[in-house]
């Protein structure tokens, strides 16, 4: 890519719009993205490429590779629509859970550069201005993107996988319970799920501890060392509500015996991103939350319920959905409550469900019952 390339394309879009702008998807996509696309050095009829498929809930249109290694999301609009704020959110979703770092967003008229290096750095522009934005645009041409994806990693495979997980997930469940049987899908469902976190984990260069693989702002730890993320001293959490003056409380509220926590670990397609632990369930709860409020989790309408849980368990005051007060109201650090009321079954379930919104896995091991999701 150079800056004729682009100083040509956009001189040739806009006597194309100013004469007859696109008025269809279809238009927009064959009149100005595809030769975006080619302007970057990306052919869109190369065996590397893929079209027209759904990651993670999010709808792309190109899925583009270097050799058999997706490198770069394209998501387009129509001309005359406005790009979507919810999908926008969907991509970058889709980007945390296959290690895709690059996503563009177009309708033709703005263009967004989404790089998943860092979470704030994002580009909008004008589609006609892009010919001065070159420094911006040169990741994600042709050239450069197979200049930084040189070279075979664990994690590079990793991310094969994690975009055709869904795909791989299918076929395993049905080769599996064509053996066992039907009444089984549910066990080799799990079991799948668990081998592919499991997998990916492996594959990575620096596999991650039970203890946390990324730096106490959820970021991958810069060295490759691993970087512990501590909760379990008890004097550092609220315990107001906490049965452990009762030991028959404790015992009813699910608390681990002596010397055995409750783990979280928390992944993404490409592997874990970190874990916390607790000697007590609803602490660990509390923790689990906040971990996952400081990866970006959003969007959620308050009160919020989850699928499985008829109660309330997260709202901004310390009331449940119907005016009643919480079981075990916590203040969180972004001012909301959580519900850390019930057993330890009932809190796995609470984390498990926020787990899922934030487009995450979670394994939970230790004084848990082995659930995931």
């Amino acid at each position: 890519m150079d800056r004729l390339d682009l100083r040509s394309f956009v001189d040739r879009i806009r006597v194309l719009v100013d004469a007859s702008p696109p008025t269809s998807f279809l238009e927009t996509r064959s009149w100005l993205v595809d030769p975006l696309l080619e302007a970057l050095g990306w052919d869109v009829h190369a065996d590397s490429c893929f079209t027209d498929t759904t990651i993670a809930d999010a709808r792309l249109e190109y899925v583009l590779g270097v050799d058999s290694t997706p490198a770069l999301f394209v998501a387009v609009e129509a001309y005359p629509d406005d790009l979507d704020v919810e999908r926008a959110r969907r991509l970058q979703k889709a980007m945390a859970r296959t290690g895709v770092d690059r996503t563009l967003y177009t309708n033709g008229r703005q263009l967004v550069l989404v790089d998943g290096a860092d979470d704030a750095d994002h580009l909008t522009c004008p589609l006609t201005s892009i010919a001065d934005r070159e420094d911006d645009l040169a990741p994600v041409s042709r050239t450069a993107t197979s200049r930084r994806l040189e070279g075979e990693t664990g994690e590079l495979a990793a991310r094969r996988i994690a975009v055709r997980r869904s795909d791989l997930e299918a076929s395993i469940v049905d080769d599996l319970t064509a053996i066992a049987g039907d009444r089984y899908d549910d066990v080799c469902r799990v079991s799948t799920e668990r081998f592919l976190d499991h997998l990916v984990v492996s594959l990575v260069d620096s596999p991650p501890a039970i203890d946390g693989s990324t730096s106490a702002d959820g970021s991958p730890a810069a060295d490759g060392q691993e970087t512990v993320l501590e909760f379990a001293d008890p004097s550092t959490v609220d315990r107001e509500g906490d049965a452990a003056s009762d030991p028959a409380a404790d015992r009813s509220a699910g608390d681990a015996d002596e010397g055995e926590e409750y783990v979280v670990r928390f992944f993404n397609e490409r592997g874990s991103i970190g874990a916390i632990g607790h000697a007590q369930s609803d602490a660990a709860l509390v923790h689990a939350v906040e971990f996952l409020f400081d990866r970006g989790l959003s969007g959620l309408d308050v009160p919020f319920r989850s699928d499985d849980d008829e109660g309330t368990v997260l709202n901004d005051e310390p009331v449940c959905a119907d005016g009643s007060p919480m079981e075990s109201p916590r203040e969180l650090s972004n001012g909301l409550y959580l519900d850390a009321g019930g057993d330890s079954t009932d809190r796995a379930d609470r984390i498990l469900a926020l787990v899922e919104r934030a487009g995450l896995r979670a394994m939970l091991t230790g004084a848990w019952s082995g659930q995931t999701r």
